[in-house]
């Protein structure tokens, strides 16, 4: 289920056929099985997702909160999410909610993008070495 990537990163596609509910529990037992590891990030990639109806706001809410919490015992961790772009909220209700809530969070149409943004936000958060 998970694949492992350079960085201290964690990568998951779990499957493009599962229902709703089920793809947010995956990401949320990956969150803490990557902040368990000590990983400092987590891809989550569901770019051909097609399990149905698009996230209702409340559960863009409920997500954001709930991952936010698994990711609580490591500080900075950070989620990218990968969906079919036609799914990302323009809104960009998760990542705003995620910022107020101290997690980093963001949602992308594109893998390459998510990958991207998940190494600079992890190189932005390392530790500096004092000389």
């Amino acid at each position: 289920m998970s694949e492992a990537v350079p960085d201290g990163l964690v990568r998951i596609a779990p499957g493009n056929e599962l229902p709703l509910h089920v793809a947010r529990e995956r990401v949320t037992a990956a969150v803490r099985q990557a902040c368990a590891s000590g990983a400092r990030g987590l891809l989550a990639d569901f770019h051909d997702w097609r399990g149905g109806q698009s996230p209702s706001l409340a559960m863009r809410i409920d997500s954001t909160k709930e991952w936010a919490a698994a990711a609580a015992s490591v500080p900075g961790f950070a989620l990218a999410l990968v969906m079919p772009p036609e799914m990302v909220d323009p809104g960009r209700i998760g990542p705003i909610l995620g910022s107020r809530l101290g997690f980093r969070f963001d949602v992308f149409g594109d893998v390459d993008e998510a990958l991207a943004w998940l190494t600079g936000e992890l190189e932005a958060s390392r530790p500096q070495r004092r000389g």
